[in-house]
């Protein structure tokens, strides 16, 4: 009995499915209007469901990653600093005094240069501990991982390489470990390959190499922070409990290192909080904005299967007469909403993997590079539990309006006057697109405005037509630190002759990359300042001409020349203007005396110069104080070069590629790329999302402004005979259309105040994503919603237009 049940149920619901196809069929207007408003709407959802899911929700490759978290240094003293790199020392210290992590690790990113016969390439690697690898769960597809052995002090260099690298560069050669390469002109070992796929925090990285840490060497003698730790917790220890229990061993460090170690704590994070911190915010706030526009969508095929129910309404009170029961004539309208869905949703799912392309293209570096993003199983999930979902939203509340009773009315009742309540529920449909498109505008604007605010800020120096390119070379081959600053110095003096460049010189860090050292600073003729309590500035080390190169002003003083690049002339100086504001109070800069704590002697030398400020890390931040060294006086091996051109700087790529080559033929170089491109990515993640909000706040308006137009043509439609009477009667055109607009005018301004409102309630959540205007900026909140009613009324005008032309003859014959 219950198998007849069945199979009776499934040849009624292929009647359903065959009839729902030829009625979409016959009507390819609505069915094609229909499908796109829902293709928008969850081909949106689904892409950014796709990365959501890759950044947020799937699960990481690691063993047991919920019990994972990086182990941060923290300052109290700069609560803004609260995921400060390591000192080895403290890793060190952490490691015998803590109960709550059954294993600890540490690793740094650097970059390096890999030789292997003629080919040379500068590649991202991770110096790791002995430990890292096997806490992650990670086996290596050939070889083997690091032992403790390998960690050791002194021991002999090997590497591990990724899958990608083993393929680009070795053919995949089966024989690859224990093949001899040279790293930094250093002789290394090959002794793994890692399994295709395989990331730590960067998907980048090419080489690992162990860290060779010494316990029983006193770092906070030697080094300060600089690496990053990891922890795996035991089984039980949550995230606080381990908080508190190494904010405790942070405090015994300090009572037992005050000059080194006071002020400062720790900070634990779970890896997966650690992984999505800087694009949480922007990727929830978009994925209510799909939201938001999914629902519009809804509505506008809601209101469109309103129309279309109410015409078919006769026909349905045919099927009742004949004996169809209500949860029949129900269903069979539910299967064309959901078919509707399921189509849209095939179509959506499509789109979704062309704008997936599109939003990593638009992407911000730092979104994709810890995370690959993809279409996977879960995703395609997603997208027909969407779909189908969607097709009972819209269909839902349309099917109970026309299956409800009163249908035999229809078979006497002229179908556009019995309408019921549908005219009540599109009114509100139409309501709920306008305040959700209210929001969606609101929101884009903002975002929009601080984005535009965000590009109008000074960077404190001239990207214009600057090629920038790092140049690593090996301490190895040049071990003697005049043969470095030499090498440097050629290298820009020979560039400086090439047809079209102004100027070049080189800095160990450009502005914008997060990555330049801070240290203490002390100034002569002060009494030294309490453990903790001490003056903290940037340092980069520069070449002559770098702040002309790069457009920074010289305010007072001079720049450094070549003389001053020497390591037998006395140390000299230049600072920022943040340095002189507030290190100096109004005192004399020029020829006061500082030293920086960069070394293991650290005289002290003059200040001959104060530039101007240059935004550090990104453009939504306050510079901080800097002090410059010529590189003679801290001397680096990797330096990045800056050349400023009369025209197109990337023409310049290969001439100094060339010159480079001349100077060292094993020395490549790397990263190539304009300082415009550098300023531009420090607000890509603003950019990013302002431009998916406003596209999509842009796309809600226009789904609204369509059912506006649907709502007051079908309502036209409704009452040609009451035009026509009114006409005939000596209504003039310009009254009927003030009637129709003024339908409209009522449904817009009811949906524009409950969007304000939801607005005003919701902006809140965008106050970390904004830039030199406020959340709840009233510019904003009438300019939106003003932008909006426009466009609305102009929608409503089209049909109350048509109104206006009616014939009163014609009008009062119409059926």
């Amino acid at each position: 009995m219950e198998t007849r049940s069945v199979l009776v149920w499934l040849e009624t619901m292929g009647q359903d499915v065959r009839y729902a196809w030829r009625g979409l069929r016959r009507n390819p207007g609505f069915a094609a209007t229909a499908i796109l408003s829902l293709v928008l709407g969850i081909g949106a959802s689904v892409a950014i469901f796709t990365v959501t899911d890759s950044l947020m929700l799937r699960p990481l490759p690691y063993r047991d990653a919920g019990r994972l978290a990086l182990v941060w240094e923290k300052n109290t003293r700069r609560p803004q600093n609260d995921h400060n790199v390591v000192s080895p020392a403290n890793y060190l210290d952490w490691k015998k005094q803590n109960d709550v992590f059954e294993s600890m690790a540490a690793f740094s990113t650097v970059r390096s240069v890999l030789a292997d016969g003629a080919h040379v390439e500068e590649l991202e690697k991770q110096v790791v501990s002995a430990e890292l690898l096997p806490m992650l769960g990670v086996q290596p597809l050939r070889g083997r991982l690091f032992t403790a052995q390998d960690d050791l002090p002194g021991a002999e260099n090997v590497e591990l390489i990724s899958y990608r690298l083993w393929q680009s560069r070795f053919g995949g050669d089966e024989h690859v470990v224990g093949r001899k390469v040279q790293i930094n002109a250093t002789p290394a070992t090959i002794i793994g390959v890692m399994p295709p796929g395989f990331f730590f925090l960067s998907r980048e990285t090419d080489l690992w190499e162990t860290l060779n840490l010494n316990p029983a060497q006193d770092y906070r003698q030697t080094q300060g922070r600089w690496m990053m730790s990891i922890g795996r917790m035991k089984p039980g220890v949550n995230r606080d409990q381990a908080q508190a229990h190494m904010a405790a061993v942070a405090g015994r460090l300090e009572a037992a290192y005050p000059k080194f170690d006071t002020n400062w704590t720790v900070n634990v994070e779970p890896l997966r909080d650690a992984m999505v911190r800087e694009v949480k915010t922007s990727l929830l706030v978009l994925l209510g904005a799909v939201g938001l526009l999914l629902a519009v969508a809804c509505a506008n095929v809601a209101n469109l299967l309103l129309a279309r129910y109410t015409s078919r309404r006769r026909e349905m009170a045919v099927r009742v007469s004949l004996g169809a029961a209500r949860g029949r004539v129900m269903r069979q309208l539910l299967t064309e909403s959901v078919l509707l869905g399921a189509v849209a949703g095939l179509a959506g799912m499509a789109a979704a993997k062309w704008a997936v392309n599109g939003l990593l293209a638009l992407a911000p570096r730092d979104l994709t590079r810890g995370s690959e993003v993809a279409v996977d199983v879960r995703v395609l999930l997603f997208a027909l539990t969407l779909s189908v979902l969607t097709g009972v939203l819209f269909g839902l509340a349309p099917a109970l309006v026309t299956s409800r009773g009163g249908l035999i009315r229809g078979l006497r009742d002229d179908s556009r006057s019995s309408i019921g309540g549908g005219g009540r529920l599109r009114a509100w449909f139409v309501g709920a697109e306008v305040a959700f498109s209210v929001i969606l505008l609101v929101g884009g604007t903002l975002l929009f405005r601080s984005f535009v605010g965000l590009q109008a800020v000074n960077p404190g120096l001239d990207p214009s037509k600057v090629l920038t390119f790092r140049v690593s070379i090996p301490a190895a081959r040049y071990p003697e630190l005049p043969r470095r600053t030499q090498f440097f110095a050629r290298a820009i003096e020979q560039i400086g002759q090439l047809p079209g460049v102004r100027s070049a010189s080189a800095v160990s860090y450009l502005p914008f990359n997060g990555m330049a050292a801070g240290t203490g600073v002390e100034i002569a003729g002060r009494p030294k300042p309490k453990p903790g309590e001490g003056l903290v500035a940037t340092i980069r080390t520069v070449m002559p001409g770098y702040f002309r190169t790069m457009g920074i002003p010289l305010l007072s003083g001079r720049d450094f020349t070549a003389a001053d690049n020497d390591g037998a002339t006395p140390y000299r100086f230049v600072v920022n203007e943040a340095f002189v504001r507030r290190f100096l109070r109004g005192e004399r800069p020029l020829g006061a005396r500082i030293s920086a704590e960069m070394d293991r002697e650290n005289p002290f030398g003059e200040i001959i110069g104060v530039v101007g400020d240059v935004k550090e890390g990104s453009l939504d931040k306050e510079p901080t104080p800097t002090v410059y060294y010529i590189h003679a006086h801290l001397n680096y091996t990797a330096m990045v070069f800056v050349v400023r051109s009369d025209s197109n700087p990337l023409s310049l790529a290969d001439p100094v590629r060339r010159i480079i080559r001349g100077l060292d033929s094993t020395q490549p170089v790397a990263q190539v790329r304009t300082m415009e491109e550098i300023v531009a990515e420090t607000f890509s993640r603003q950019r990013f999302s302002a431009l998916l909000l406003s596209g999509f706040s842009m796309i809600s308006l226009l789904l609204a402004a369509i059912g506006i137009y649907g709502v007051l043509a079908y309502s036209v439609t409704e009452r040609t005979r009451e035009i026509g009477v009114r006409v005939a009667l000596g209504a003039q055109p310009g009254r009927i259309v003030t009637m129709v607009v003024g339908t409209g005018a009522r449904l817009v301004v009811g949906g524009t105040v409950v969007g304000v409102a939801g607005a005003l309630a919701l902006s809140g959540l965008l106050k970390g994503l904004l830039f030199g205007i406020q959340p709840t900026d009233a510019t904003t909140f009438i300019a939106a919603p003003l932008a909006l009613v426009g466009v609305a009324l102009l929608a409503a005008y089209v049909p109350a237009r048509r109104a206006a032309r009616l014939e009163p003859m014609k009008a009062l014959r119409s059926e």
